[in-house]
């Protein structure tokens, strides 16, 4: 008999896992104005450590009562007390509160490490979803065949892993897709349950289980007779006992048909601006640059850069709670303002990131700032990365769902963000481009239409090397 042999090797590797406070950190810096609004609320609804000493919209608040607020009536614990506020505040709400589907999916996704292509698939499949949380368009139909890397195989990687998301088994195209996905992410899954979820789903009515064993049996046995006919490796030697039945129709009675069904809908929005860049006067050059302050110069001009911090209300720790330490209700008040200060914190970097990225945005493009549409330079979020010292990913979430309110108009955070199209002197952007588009378009208004590729030729001399295609593609798009 052979002698066994074995082997051991060892190996080191590093990976930087990300702690519960780093998480919310990423999403509170995802969020825009209004929903950071929302977060703020629920935060202080959640945990009492939490209070709002100011709100611009609603002025001076106070969402925590202490035990000297006369309208206490009882002298319970914290814990007592924290649980009498939470079922009264549900007893006022008459709204829908609950956190929208969409919202909470895209506050997970956000988080993971994805590609520009990939995450802007993920946010597409998100917002395809209905109240049910089942595809609307067929997801094929959501892919641009413009955009290098998104194909096929690309849309089914999104598709698993928004599906693998809270609440399982969104993101699919029914009940009966839904149920699969659910039971495939569950370890205990009986082999029966999946082979009626796979395909069988029509065996369950009615949920009998004479009837549905019988049902199974029969298939099997055809299955088994067929020339040429192969059966799932899967399913080979599969037990069809009443007890395994039993078990498989008990297991599928725990998945939900409608994952969504606690989920709210998301509502119409209107869009306010996150941040505001006005031109200051400068008379004897005495102003100088500082980014914490949001001051910016560059091309002989002085920028203010600013938050709407009035549409974010103010939070602090609440003075009555923590009167409570010493207490038997020590550990609650220890954890609830441990989250407490890791939730100003976050949302003290988020301000922070926001206005230092909105600055270097308008040092970068302050043409446009100055002339208007058409100046902007070539900037990538990989460019505003290296600058600031934060990873892409970051930058991306920074410029998620933010606007920004200059002279010219209310402008998403993104627009700000193009790529290079070729020139002579090395890179010109897109909005460039489209401009030149534009004013050749204008010059030669009522004479005969200029071909796409009479552009491109025109273009080239001067200095803008752009494809027929690409032109076709930007005098479409207006």
């Amino acid at each position: 008999m052979a002698e066994a042999r074995f082997s051991q090797r060892q190996s080191q590797s590093q990976v930087q896992l990300m702690g519960q406070s780093q998480i919310q950190s990423l999403e509170i810096l995802s969020m825009g104005g209004d929903d950071l609004r929302e977060a703020v609320y629920r935060e202080v609804q959640e945990n009492p450590a939490l209070v709002i000493t100011k709100d611009g919209a609603g002025g001076n608040v106070r969402l925590y009562r202490g035990p000297s607020d006369p309208t206490r009536v009882s002298s319970s614990s914290l814990s007592g007390q924290v649980e009498s506020d939470r079922y009264q505040a549900a007893l006022e709400a008459h709204a829908d509160t609950r956190l929208p589907l969409q919202d909470y999916l895209l506050s997970q996704l956000h988080v993971l490490n994805l590609t520009p292509v990939e995450m802007g698939i993920g946010e597409r499949l998100i917002g395809n979803l209905d109240s049910r949380g089942f595809h609307i368009l067929a997801p094929a139909s959501l892919l641009s065949k413009e955009k290098p890397g998104e194909d096929e195989r690309a849309l089914q990687k999104l598709m698993a892993l928004v599906q693998g998301l809270d609440p399982p088994g969104c993101c699919c195209a029914n009940t009966e897709e839904s149920l699969l996905v659910q039971a495939r992410q569950r370890p205990e899954a009986p082999r029966l349950a999946l082979f009626l979820l796979d395909g069988h789903f029509d065996f369950l009515n009615p949920p009998s289980v004479p009837s549905i064993r019988r049902k199974v049996q029969s298939f099997l046995k055809v299955q088994s007779t067929l020339f040429g006919a192969k059966l799932d490796p899967a399913w080979e030697n599969m037990s069809v006992d009443e007890e395994d039945v039993e078990k498989a129709l008990s297991f599928i009675r725990t998945l939900d048909p409608f994952p969504a069904r606690d989920y709210g809908t998301s509502q119409t929005r209107y869009v306010t601006p996150d941040l505001y860049v006005e031109k200051l006067q400068d008379d004897d050059g005495s102003v100088h640059e500082d980014f914490g302050r949001g001051i910016v110069v560059q091309g002989g001009c002085v920028w203010q850069v600013r938050l709407a911090d009035g549409e974010i209300p103010s939070v602090a720790i609440s003075p009555s709670f923590e009167h409570y330490t010493g207490t038997k209700d020590a550990a609650v008040v220890s954890e609830g303002i441990r989250k407490a200060k890791n939730f100003i914190r976050a949302l003290e970097d988020r301000q922070d990131t926001l206005l230092r990225g909105a600055c270097m945005i308008v040092k970068r493009q302050h043409a446009f700032f100055e002339s208007g549409p058409g100046k902007l330079l070539p900037f990538t979020h990989k460019d505003l990365a290296s600058v600031l010292g934060v990873h892409e990913s970051t930058v991306s979430r920074m410029a998620s769902s933010k606007y920004i309110q200059c002279s010219w108009g209310l402008f998403a955070l993104k627009y700000f963000f193009v790529t290079a199209v070729g020139t002579e002197e090395g890179g010109a952007s897109r909005d460039m481009v489209k401009a030149e588009i534009q004013k050749i378009l204008r010059k030669y208004k009522g004479e005969k239409k200029l071909s796409d590729q009479k552009i491109s030729d025109m273009l080239s001399q001067r200095g803008f090397k752009v494809a027929r295609r690409t032109v076709a593609k930007y005098r479409s798009e207006g």
